[in-house]
C-alpha cells in the first residue's frame, strides 16, 4: 500500500505535536504563513515569538495544554482521512 502524502499544514501539525518548533523557511511552499492560520482558525493556539538576532520569521509552537493537544491531534485526524476509517 502507498503511503499518503500529507499537506504541508499535516506535516506542521505534526512536528508541533512532537515538541518542535518551526519558523515559516521551515516550509518549502509559497505563502507559508497560509499554514499557520489554517491551524488556529481551528482554535488550535500557537506560541509565537521573533528573536531579532535570528532574522524576521516567527518562531511558532505548539501551547502544550491538554485541549490545545486534543485540538491538533483531532484537526491532524482531519486533515489525513483517519478520522473517517474504522477500526
Amino acid at each position: 500500500m502507498a503511503k499518503k502524502k500529507l499537506s504541508h499544514t499535516a506535516k506542521i501539525l505534526k512536528k508541533f505535536l512532537n515538541g518542535e518548533t518551526v519558523i515559516s523557511s521551515d516550509v518549502f511552499a509559497s505563502n507559508t504563513n497560509q499554514y499557520f492560520n489554517q491551524i488556529k482558525n481551528q482554535g488550535i493556539e500557537l506560541i509565537e515569538w521573533n528573536d531579532p538576532t535570528e532574522g524576521r520569521h516567527l518562531k511558532r509552537k505548539l501551547n502544550m495544554t491538554q485541549k490545545n493537544i486534543e485540538r491538533a491531534r483531532k484537526y491532524l485526524k482531519k486533515l489525513t482521512g483517519e478520522e473517517n476509517e474504522f477500526f
